[in-house]
């Protein structure tokens, strides 16, 4: 255990922690002494040769595209064991725990609902969770996709992975990848949890002005530039930025979108499948 520990103290000093436009935010570990493998709650994974981290969110918002649930039938098992239906208010996501419930809200229209994650999927930082036909008939989602927000409301603890747990799923953890996630002070208050679909609201006001598509974010100008000219079919510039702590950087960004249907249509290219650097912001 002693080498282990000391792995890990050098894996996470060799990672800098970029200041980048929040789209999953992780509350802070501030008990130093809470090691990084009690943070998980399943062993990280991989899908299409990426990985993806189950981890102990205390809170959780993220933006992206929502898409109708096509690997699951009515009747099928879901990840976590549970029957899925195409009429209850469930959802697929990369790396929440199972169970997870979220509110979802439709950016087009303001509409919000309470799902129940139970699932994997999605597994794209654009294209953030899958969501049953009934959520997307509750919020009057686009059937070839919608930008939604996702707020983790609570979870069920009992999943997470303990200090008992055994030598090999411990290994697992070790020789995965180290994570990308950037870890931002942040906590929202926890609420009662609801499994049923009644709970929507209706606003029916767009959430956004502007949709932004982040394909690469530099230190130096010139790897910018380079990107910049892989994209002369896109409408994309370089926008020189400064984070919070002071740190010049060179976002490469494609928009504004004032249409989610394009933005839907341009991810669909194969020549943004390349970057796994894509991510969605407002304005």
């Amino acid at each position: 255990m002693k080498y282990i520990y000391l792995l890990l103290i050098f894996l996470l000093s060799q990672c800098a922690a970029v200041n980048i436009i929040p789209l999953a935010i992780e509350d802070s570990n501030k008990n130093k002494n809470i090691s990084l493998i009690e943070k998980y709650i399943e062993e990280p994974y991989q899908v299409d040769g990426k990985w993806f981290y189950p981890r102990d969110y205390k809170s959780y918002t993220e933006i992206g595209i929502a898409e109708i649930e096509i690997e699951l039938n009515n009747g099928d098992l879901t990840t976590n064991k549970e029957f899925f239906h195409n009429d209850v208010s469930s959802g697929s996501h990369r790396s929440l725990p199972l169970p997870s419930i979220l509110e979802v809200t439709n950016l087009e229209n303001g509409r919000t609902t309470k799902v129940r994650v139970n699932n994997r999927g999605a597994y794209s930082s654009t294209h953030i969770i899958n969501l049953s036909s009934g959520v997307f008939k509750e919020l009057n989602l686009n059937s070839e996709g919608g930008l939604v927000k996702i707020e983790l409301i609570d979870t069920n603890e009992s999943f997470i992975l303990s200090e008992t747990q055994t030598f090999e799923e411990e290994k697992k953890v070790v020789e995965a990848p180290i994570s990308d996630v950037v870890v931002i002070d942040a906590e929202i208050p926890k609420s009662e949890i609801i499994t049923n679909v009644s709970d929507i609201q209706t606003i029916e006001k767009r959430q956004y002005n502007e949709i932004y598509l982040n394909i690469a974010t530099f230190s130096f100008l010139e790897n910018a530039k380079i990107v910049l000219d892989e994209l002369s079919n896109f409408k994309a510039k370089v926008y020189n930025m400064t984070t919070n702590g002071g740190t010049q950087i060179f976002r490469v960004l494609i928009g504004p979108y004032e249409d989610v249907n394009k933005l839907i249509n341009d991810l669909k290219d194969d020549t943004l499948k390349k970057y796994e650097d894509l991510s969605i912001f407002l304005i």
